[in-house]
Formats: structure tokens, sequence, C-alpha cells
């Protein structure tokens, strides 16, 4: 699933039920811009490295039909200088989520000595960090799956030091981690039981109308949602019960410290795969895990607030001794390419501060409609466990199927990638046909834009309610990427993805071969109109 339909990965040699290294989709990955030529060029002619976007305005254009363009200004070195200009009448901004780190303000950060880094640096940086014996004590902020797979990759070195794991205790809570083997013998491992449209009827979600009668008799009747309910809640007991968070091997070291708070359904507290055999075992051995809010850093140390809800000995502060400080933080879900205003129109997040405010009552009375509509459809919805309310300090995303603005009716942009999922591959390649089609106005049964923002509006609503806290955003898609795609291609009328036959189609894995055809299929459809059986 780590690979695109016109490239078939080999498959590497370390394997543990189908999961990889990272090494070896960044080696996918680099052979694809070099295999994949246009026009005599290869994608990788095709990229200006060692170029930063410093930002990008709509400029009033006369001489073009759309009566603007869009102005990207650049650097054209690594420092930062000679600017560069670029003007385009259509624009795809493809720099999704994992753009910018985010780094949290810490009390005292300015007077710490030691070494810090962001997950996003950590693979290039790992060899010196692991190798290093000077390095004695090692800490850990954050609790998804990147702080965990940091953690993991400290603990195997084989040189001994001090791994701690600090998860803040009014957050969302530490990841729920998956069991890599699947849970039948149908599938090779939990992400093929996970992606495909059998399981995906199982979730309350908007996307799409192919298996419409099956989502509704799942979610919209009550014996449906007592079976849904009976699935979720044996995989909920069986995730627990591998997990064996009150194991004896890591009661010492907080191992306990790391078990989820909401229930897997509501995916409030992110989620990964336990990749390797020992992953386990090998943190709850070596790794001391704690869930306190951070008070502040000094000069060789961080500190901890005392645990709220927590054991006699976690009543008092406690400082931990720190050379290198890994900041497993996430990512900010903020553009820096254009101003706030432009930012706000184009339907990205902004600080709730910088809001028009006609505006945002606008999309409020919007979203408030939309909600009762929400829980009609999903009645599940209406009945969220208890959880840490976080409030919001941005407005949600607002695009259209999470790729275009709404308010740009000349359809000169769109954005690909603003959106969480389980599998990016598969939704990168439905958003990047889409985009075309939209570009290129392929796309005839547009709604208008009041039905556009209607839309938005209801997947802001449904996001909020099915995710809680990260789906105030708008744009936490994670269980939902096979419906997701599946409604992309759908407004596209294409069906080639769908060869497997009405009980293929239901339960086999959406694997990215199933893809391999849609672009000529597309080509067929709509480049060369009237006669779609043409062969490319």
């Amino acid at each position: 699933m780590a690979e695109f339909s016109d490239k078939p990965m080999t498959p590497p040699s370390e394997q543990y039920y189908g999961f990889f290294p990272g090494r070896y989709t960044t080696a996918y990955l680099e052979s694809y811009v070099d295999e994949h030529i246009y026009a005599g060029q290869t994608i990788r002619d095709r990229i200006r490295f060692n170029s930063t976007v410093k930002s990008v305005v709509k400029i009033p254009d006369s001489n073009i039909a759309d009566g603007a363009h869009w102005e990207i200004t650049c650097s054209n070195d690594s420092n930062g200088n000679d600017n560069r200009t670029i003007q385009t009448s259509k624009l795809i901004d493809a720099t999704g989520m994992t753009s910018q780190p985010h780094i949290p303000h810490l009390e005292g950060s300015h007077l710490f000595k030691g070494k810090t880094l962001h997950h996003k640096t950590f693979g290039q940086e790992q060899a010196w960090l692991l190798d290093d014996p000077s390095i004695q004590n090692i800490c850990i902020i954050g609790g998804a799956k990147s702080a965990a797979d940091v953690a993991y990759a400290c603990a195997k070195s084989p040189l001994q030091r001090k791994i701690h794991w600090v998860i803040r205790e009014d957050g969302n809570g530490p990841s729920a981690f998956f069991a890599a083997p699947a849970m039948t013998k149908r599938y090779r491992n939990s992400n093929e039981g996970f992606y495909n449209r059998f399981l995906a009827s199982f979730l309350p979600n908007r996307f799409g109308n192919r298996w419409g009668w099956l989502k509704w008799l799942l979610q919209g009747t009550g014996l449906g949602r007592w079976y849904t309910k009976r699935l979720w809640d044996g995989f909920e007991e069986g995730l627990r019960g591998f997990h064996d968070y009150q194991r004896e091997e890591g009661k010492e070291m907080g191992f306990a410290n790391l078990e989820y708070d909401t229930p897997i359904f509501w995916q409030n507290d992110s989620s990964g795969v336990c990749n390797h055999p020992d992953f386990l075992t090998t943190i709850a051995k070596n790794v001391h895990v704690h869930r306190r809010n951070i008070s502040h850093l000094s000069n060789d140390s961080i500190t901890l607030q005392p645990r709220s809800r927590g054991s006699p000995k976690e009543d008092k502060p406690l400082t931990i001794p720190v050379d290198v400080l890994v900041y497993s933080t996430g990512w900010s879900a903020k553009t820096t390419l254009f101003p706030p205003h432009e930012a706000y129109s184009l339907g990205l997040p902004v600080p709730l501060h910088d809001a028009n405010p006609e505006a945002q009552s606008y999309w409020q009375d919007l979203e408030n409609a939309a909600d009762p509509i929400i829980l009609s459809q999903f009645p599940t919805l209406k009945h969220p466990p208890a959880y840490r309310k976080i409030e919001p300090r941005d407005i949600p995303f607002r695009l259209y199927k999470a790729i275009a603005p709404p308010a740009d009716e000349t359809h000169s942009i769109v954005f690909l990638g603003k959106m969480v999922v389980g599998n990016n591959f598969r939704t990168a390649e439905a958003q990047a046909l889409w985009a075309v089609a939209y570009l290129d106005g392929r796309i005839h049964d547009l709604p208008t834009r009041a039905q556009m923002e209607k839309e938005v509006a209801e997947t802001v609503a449904w996001d909020r309610r099915r995710y809680l806290n990260k789906g105030e955003l708008g744009s936490w898609f994670y269980f939902d990427v096979v419906d997701y795609a599946d409604a992309l291609l759908e407004q596209l009328k294409l069906s080639s993805h769908r060869q497997k036959g009405f009980i293929g189609n239901l339960v086999e894995p959406c694997f990215a071969a199933d893809l391999t055809s849609i672009g000529d299929e597309y080509k067929r459809k709509y480049c060369f109109p009237g006669n779609e059986h043409r062969s490319s």
C-alpha cells in the first residue's frame, strides 16, 4: 500500500507483516521521480530544489479570462537570497500537512543548552544521536506514533542511556497502536484488513454513494448500530489486551501511562502500527513514560508538573536531566504562504482573531444547521465518550472535497494533502486526478458555490462529531481513506478501480494496483470525448 499505481514497489527483504523501514519508501520515491519522463524531462528535472516559497498573492490581470493570476515569490538559493517571481493562471498547493514542524513554547527554552530537534529530522540525525557516547539522557515530547518510533530507535541503541518519554496530561493522550497481523487470515496485515470497503461500511462517514445501502443498514438502523458497536467493542477489547498496559515488565518504567484515553473508534488519540515484533516490549523495558504537563526547561534538564490524577509518587514536581530533547509534537496546519485575509478566503486555517467576523458568523450558522443533519444520519455520534475538550484556536479548513476553495469561482487554485488519513498514497492519486479535472473544467456536475459551502459546513460538523478534538480542524479523515478516495473517483464517473466483482470489490484490500487503469480511463472519457474505448 506504500506505492503508486504506475510503479509497483519491489517488496523489501526487511519486512514485518508487510511493514518496512521508511528508508525503502524514500528510495522508492527517489527512483519514481527519475523514471517518470514527460516531454524529455524527468520529474526531478522539473523540481527547483533549495528554493523557498516566500509568498503567494492573487494579482488582478485583465489580460486573462479569469481576470487575475497568481504570483509566487521564491528564493533561488538555499540561503533565501536572489528572489524570483513566477506567475501562473492555475496553482496547485501540494504542501500538505507535514511541511511546518510544530514546536510548542516551553518556559525556559532559551536557557536550555542541550541539543534539540524535531522528529522531522530524526531520520537524518539519528546516527550521531544514537552513536554518541556523551549523550546519556534523551527526552522525547509528544504522544503520537512519531514519538513512539523515536523512543523505540533510542531504546534499541547498544549504548546504555536513560530515555524519558513525556506525554502531556492535558492533551489528547497517547496513541493507540494497532497490532501488525490482521485479525483474519484473509489479509496479510492489519492495514489490509482495515482498508477494504466491507470494513469501511462500519464507519459513520459521508463519503461516496456506491455502498449507500450497506452504510444505511449499519449506521441508520438500530440493529445495524448494535452489530457495529459489537464489532468495535470486540476490536477495542482485543487491542487493549494486546497492549497489556499493566504488564509486570513495564511497571517501574510507567508503561501503563501509554494507555490511550478514548476508545479507538473515535480516533481522538491518533494511532499507528506496532511495526516491530518487539516494539511494545522494548519500550516497556527501556523507556520511562511520564503522563505529566511540562513546567519548564533549564540549562540541562526538564521539570514536569505534579500529576493531577496519578500515584502518590507523582504528586510532586519531577526534574529530569536532558542532553537531547526531541520534539515529536506534530505539525502546524497554518499556512505561511498566503496573507491571513487571503488564507481565510481560500478556506485555510487562520487564528480565530484573524477571521472576518461577518464571514465567520455566516459559517457558524451553516455549521450549526449542519450539526442536526449529521446526528440524524449517524445517531452513534450523539453519544461520544468522556474526553478532555480542547478549545480550538484556529478556524477549520473549509475546502470542497478537502481540495477546492468554494470562494474561488474561477477554479484557479487547489490544495492537495490538506488532510490526515491513514494511508496517503491512495488519497494522493485520487486527489491529483480530481484536482486536474477541476482545474481543467472537466467536472461537469459541480454544485454552486452555496451548495459547496453547505457541503463543507456539513463535513466540518461531521468531523467534529466523528473525531472529537482531532476533528476540530475539519481535516481529520483518519479511518476514511477508502470511502474518501472512492467518492472523488465517483464524482469523476470513473470505475476501472472496481474490477474484482461484487464480492471482491467489497472485501478485498484496496491496493495501488486497483488504480492502474484509472489514468487511461480518465483520458478516454475526458481527453477523447465520444471515444471511450480508445486505448492510450
